[in-house]
């Protein structure tokens, strides 16, 4: 795909289906699995089970293989496929070899970690060790995936990714649902997501190697080619490693201070919340390989910006607004009333805190698009600055909710960075932009909120009745959106021609 056709307001909108095919797939089974889950292993196991998911996801998953997407996408752009091999060998040798020594490390220092940093429990310390022996294989498996579905992204097959990854969630959560159903403990769960973990991997490394011709792996790079990788990623990887401390600080803070069954109190709501930023980063997962095409083209780069804000602005303040009113009611529905007492509160604030890292997304796709990582990594040192301080500070006097809250502080603190990066790249802030959309989107937001409020509050407690909540306020946000004229007709057009296809 060239810069001319790059950015395109069909091929955004489509391969914005196609990511938000991988948020809403996962978010349906998890709804039905959590709640199975936590029953199945009680809230001390489940507990251990989201630590060490932790440090699946978190622990050395630097993102090195986003070089991988940029340089496919630039080089295409500009002409130069014959550098893509060496880019993508450079790449794949950094992640096997992060992978490897990273598993060497969790492997020695497990049983110190349970013991003395996590302060788990003596009765389940020796399942956590086996646990977190088993999160290695995943582990070294995911740095791999990380390069081959880079591929995928930089040549933009969203269509392919997401089937792969959706075969890896739907294998994931059914099977996980069907060990728990049948009386299987953490560890065998684990055992499950190593095996689709390893399946999933081999089938991006063919999905890569058929659809793009210049694909191979070999160690026949130059010292340029690890070079530029090495220039792009060390923003990446030093972000990444800053954001991956945050939660594995955060969990063992609170597994340390409060114990395993705070845990999980405090990561069921966040996970809720964190759907938010990971519907968001569905849809803009084209802004990343589309900044690095339009690199040379700033007026085009400002229009996709100023769209994908937009998009990213309407849906982040509905989702808001409704799991910040309902709280309490979807909790007690889903997991009762005693979780919800204990979690409400929770959900609200980590709410606030994913729809304010939601709304930066597009601001940061796009500089690490450009090629300044660095810049990313700079402002999240001051979050965790001030989100670590928080945890030590409040834990013991407010718990789980002072943990929530220095989180909040620390995303918060950071938001203006939005602005800096408008002045930056376009020369200045586009503040009539955001008066419009902010001006929307809090008459909107208001209104649906008053009205989700009023109707749950005089109907009974239902899912049925829920669900006719969240609908009638929906139909309340979308319709003063579309009357003040925030969504433009070629916009309504555009997806309705695609939701038609």
């Amino acid at each position: 795909m060239n810069s001319e056709n790059a950015g395109s307001g069909k091929s955004i909108v489509r391969n914005s289906l196609y990511g938000f095919s991988t948020w809403i797939l996962p978010l349906g089974l998890s709804f039905f699995a959590t709640p199975i889950l936590v029953k199945a292993l009680g809230d001390s196991d489940y507990g251990i089970y989201a630590l060490v998911l932790g440090f699946i996801a978190y622990s050395f998953n630097f993102g090195i293989g986003r070089a991988v997407t940029k340089y496919i996408a630039e080089f295409r752009a500009t002409g130069q496929d014959d550098r893509i091999r060496e880019i993508l060998s450079a790449t794949f040798l950094l992640n096997f070899a992060v992978g490897l020594i990273g598993s060497v490390i969790i492997v020695s220092i497990s049983k110190w970690l349970v013991a003395d940093v996590f302060k788990i429990e003596p009765e389940f310390q020796t399942k956590t060790v086996y646990a977190l022996y088993l999160s290695t294989g995943i582990i070294f498996s995911s740095m791999l995936i990380q390069v081959f579905s880079a591929v995928l992204q930089g040549i933009q097959r969203f269509d392919v990714y997401s089937k792969i990854y959706n075969f890896n969630i739907i294998g994931l959560i059914a099977g996980n649902i069907a060990l728990a159903l049948l009386g299987y403990g953490l560890l065998t769960l684990l055992v499950w997501n190593l095996i689709i973990s390893g399946l999933t991997c081999a089938i991006y490394f063919i999905a890569a190697r058929i659809l793009l011709p210049e694909f191979g792996i070999g160690f026949g790079f130059s010292k340029e080619s690890l070079k530029l990788v090495l220039k792009f990623s060390y923003g990446v990887i030093g972000y990444q490693i800053l954001a991956n401390f945050l939660l594995l600080f955060e969990r063992g803070w609170i597994t340390r201070k409060l114990g395993t069954e705070a845990l999980t109190y405090y990561v069921v709501p966040m996970m809720l919340a964190l759907y938010i930023h990971s519907f968001i980063s569905s849809l803009m997962i084209i802004v990343f390989p589309l900044a690095s095409e339009l690199n040379e083209n700033r007026k085009k780069l400002l229009r996709l910006y100023l769209k994908a804000t937009k998009i990213v602005c309407i849906f982040t303040c509905f989702l808001a607004v409704t799991l910040i009113v309902l709280s309490k009611t979807f909790l007690t529905l889903w997991l009762g009333a005693e979780f919800a007492d204990r979690s409400a509160i929770l959900l609200i604030i980590h709410t606030i805190t994913f729809s304010i890292l939601a709304v930066q997304i597009v601001s940061w796709q796009m500089t690490e698009g450009l090629g300044f990582p660095n810049y990313i990594f700079k402002m999240f040192s001051v979050c965790l600055i001030i989100a670590v301080s928080g945890f030590v500070l409040t834990a013991d006097l407010y718990g789980n909710t002072g943990i929530a809250l220095s989180r909040l502080a620390g995303f918060a603190a950071i938001t203006g960075s939005i602005f800096y990066i408008e002045n930056w790249f376009f020369g200045n802030i586009q503040w009539r932009f955001w008066l419009r959309v902010l001006a929307t989107l809090l008459i909107a937001g208001a209104a649906a909120g008053a009205v989700e409020y009023i109707v749950s509050s005089r109907l009974p407690l239902s899912w049925i009745y829920y669900l006719i909540s969240v609908g009638t306020g929906g139909v309340v946000y979308l319709f003063l959106v579309w009357i003040m004229g925030l969504v433009t007709k070629e916009e309504r057009a555009m997806v309705k021609g695609l939701f038609a296809r």
